[in-house]
């Protein structure tokens, strides 16, 4: 293994210790032994996609939809298994942003494209 190779380990390891990768791996467990909880999640993803299509192509039964939709997010929001599922994700993707933003600061270098400016259009 060279240098930076066990320089990863030895980061991924520092990131792993964070209270931010425990609370989101202890969350990630529990929703994962939950079906309920993951059939709920499931069940308000698929309703909202439905809603989408069916706003999309101006279709009927949006209104009923956008009831069942919002009845499920009501659902949703009262499961603190999904609410420290999605919290905990959340804290967690915070940080490794932060952390790829501090190593492309460090380096000087970034790791995305910058946005482009304007359109593109030669003219």
């Amino acid at each position: 293994m060279n240098n930076l190779e066990q320089k990863l380990k030895e980061f991924c390891a520092a990131v792993e210790e964070t209270k931010e990768y425990r609370d989101y791996n202890s969350a990630a467990k529990i929703y994962d032994a939950d079906k309920a909880a993951q059939k709920l999640l499931e069940d308000f993803q698929m309703a909202k996609q439905e809603l989408a299509i069916l706003g999309q192509g101006n279709f009927p039964g949006q209104e009923e939809q956008k009831e069942i939709v919002e009845s499920l997010l009501k659902e949703v929001r009262k499961s603190e298994v999904i609410g420290n599922w999605v919290t905990s994700q959340r804290q967690l993707e915070t940080l490794v942003g932060d952390l790829a933003v501090a190593v492309s600061n460090k380096l000087d270098f970034p790791f995305t494209l910058p946005p482009k400016k304007g359109c593109g259009c030669s003219g």
